[in-house]
């Protein structure tokens, strides 16, 4: 038999059920082995996001029509099969353990009686008549392989060396015992590593570093992909990885094994999982909007609830995966060229509709995932430059996919950061339209740390918000106001209009009276009066305040570089289009890399 998926035992540090759900105890034997205990009566059921397998994506991406459970249990107790299609779920193999047999047994898996186009996910039920140790919990299948997937992983890292650390030690351990794990690249873009750890890590075998300039996440993800392109021995697929998630490394093992079977050339991602509230969902995918814009699948899921595994009963075909866990086919990658050196924010979506174009569809594969800080939890004006910037290039180079950002759509984005008293959000939105407007070759003939620079100065001119402690909002007794933001861009339009004439004409109340989140730090809410703009986590406290001045030359700011978008967008968007192949070539970035 061939595994395809193993049993994860729960990280002790992270909610139980996420791995298993019931009466069971974690326990370990003499020799290290883990097990599941589940005394008399007890229950069990791996019914959760790590525990199940998630047939219906076997079927549609491999092929694979025969599975097998492998279980491994010491006692007595009465196991159940259980297949899940939407809201439907039956009983599809039934077996009783006699405590008098021993080792490893395997149960064949029938299809079942659902509708299989309707998808289908097993998930096994164990009842104990006796104590019971449950050693395993596999998913197996008769059938051999497509291929024999060997993979290489690239880390990109700028001085987060303490986060770096813990993600090497898990890839080390991986690299130790998994044959499949050619070489782990890490490209550090910061200062030299202090850590004995890091460093110990990092001359072991399989892993090697290399040094470069701060050329974003986009120039470090590069740089890994060209060195394993280049190596004597490519691997088959290359897993670009954040470096500062937290990982599991087991779940990079289920990878190989969906694509050692994997008929044609897949990109295989994992979903992030919110650091600070572990079993709920940032993202499991996404889909790019006509409107040009990400919208994510299962955002704000909390898997540690009944019934929401049920999201991925059925293959769910993102647009792309991002790059904190993503496995890319390095032939495919050949084919398609480089990624856009973007420096951060739209690297991986952008690649990801190439390698569509190309054949290559992008499964973000259930019982895949990685914890990562959530970017809610983070006060940074200057990746906005990119966010916007970068949009405006997707929108002008994939015209087939997406609208380019309409004119009022652009003015808006900077009138609202003006309104809501976020001048240093305003400037990087002015500067990012700005930039898009010169073309590709005005932009990327600038070395991408001088760009960096640019914009990081531009936040030192602009005074930044005043931070506050918690402790300095005790005499203020903050409320979050009522108001929410209207639906119509009528009422929109006249909600800036009277924010304008408040803020610009009316009295000024400095004094922070209330509290605002992202959802209600609008132009309605902060008309002529400061806040305090936090999180959802309470992360962080900015005193927001109203400036006459800036406000009216900011917004005199944005009138006129929204006119200067309306006359120039379509020269800007047809020099994109036409140009932007030559940045992905590997002699362009060979020069970016400094490389003879």
């Amino acid at each position: 038999m061939n595994l395809l998926q193993n049993f994860l035992f729960p990280v002790p540090t992270l909610p139980v059920q996420l791995y298993f759900k019931g009466s069971g105890d974690l326990g370990r034997d003499a020799e290290g082995g883990e097990f599941i205990l589940v005394r008399e009566g007890g229950t069990l059921s791996s019914d959760t996001f790590f525990g199940s397998f998630y047939r219906s994506y076997w079927w549609q991406y491999t092929g694979l029509r025969d599975f097998s459970l492998l279980v491994d249990i010491e006692g007595s107790a009465k196991l159940r099969v259980i297949e899940s299609v939407g809201e439907q779920a039956e009983c599809i193999a039934s077996v009783d353990i006699d405590a008098r047999e021993s080792g490893r047994r395997q149960i064949h898996l029938p299809p079942g009686s659902l509708d299989p186009s309707a998808g289908s996910r097993l998930y096994v039920e164990l009842q104990a008549v006796g104590e019971c140790r449950v050693r395993a919990l596999d998913y197996a299948t008769a059938s051999e392989p497509q291929r024999q997937a060997r993979l290489s992983i690239g880390l990109c890292t700028f001085n987060r060396e303490e986060r770096l650390a813990k993600t090497l030690a898990s890839l080390a351990r991986l690299a130790a015992s998994e044959e499949a794990v050619t070489t782990v690249y890490v490209v550090n873009q910061g200062a030299e590593f202090e850590s004995d750890i890091v460093r110990g890590i990092l001359d072991s075998p399989k892993f090697e570093t290399i040094r470069q300039r701060n050329l974003g996440g986009a120039g470090g993800f590069t740089r890994t992909m060209f060195e394993a392109l280049n190596s004597p021995a490519p691997a088959s697929h290359h897993l670009l990885m954040d470096d500062d998630i937290f990982l599991d490394e087991r779940v990079i093992q289920r990878v190989l094994r969906f694509l050692d079977h994997a008929e044609e050339d897949v990109a295989v991602g994992g979903t992030m999982l919110d650091e600070l509230y572990p079993s709920r969902i940032h993202e499991a995918g996404a889909f790019l909007t006509p409107e040009n814009r990400i919208q994510a699948y299962c955002q704000n899921v909390d898997l540690a609830k009944d019934g929401e595994q049920r999201h991925f009963d059925v293959p769910v075909e993102t647009d792309f995966n991002a790059w904190w866990f993503c496995a890319l086919p390095l032939k495919k990658c050949q084919d398609v060229g480089f990624p856009l050196p973007l420096f951060i924010r739209g690297d991986d979506f952008e690649y990801g509709q190439r390698l569509a174009d190309a054949g290559v569809p992008t499964v973000t594969l259930p019982g895949v995932a990685v914890w990562h800080e959530p970017f809610y939890a983070k006060f940074s004006r200057w990746h906005s430059y990119y966010d916007l910037r970068n949009r405006l290039i997707f929108g002008a180079t994939n015209a087939g996919k997406v609208k380019q950002l309409t004119v009022p759509y652009v003015i808006w984005t900077i009138t609202v950061a003006v309104l809501t008293h976020d001048y240093q959000l305003a400037r990087m939105r002015i500067k990012a339209v700005e930039d898009y407007l010169i073309g590709p070759r005005a932009l990327f003939c600038q070395d991408p740390e001088a760009i960096q620079e640019s914009v990081l100065s531009l936040l030192r001119e602009e005074p930044a918000p005043q931070e506050l402690e918690a402790r300095d909002l005790d005499g203020h007794p903050l409320k979050a106001d009522g108001r929410v933001q209207r639906p119509r861009m009528r009422e929109l339009l006249w909600e800036h209009v009277m924010s304008m004439l408040r803020t610009g004409l009316g009295p000024l109340h400095e004094d922070p009276g209330i509290l605002l989140t992202s959802a209600s730090a609008h132009p309605a809410n902060t008309a002529g009066r400061s806040y305090v703009y936090t999180n959802e986590v309470r992360g962080f406290y900015f005193h927001m305040v109203p400036r006459r001045g800036r406000m009216w030359t900011l917004l005199m700011r944005a009138a006129l570089t929204g006119a200067r978008y309306r006359v120039s967008r379509g020269r800007a968007g047809r020099d994109w289009a036409g140009s932007i192949s030559r940045f992905t070539d590997e002699a362009w970035w060979r020069g970016l890399f400094r490389l003879s």
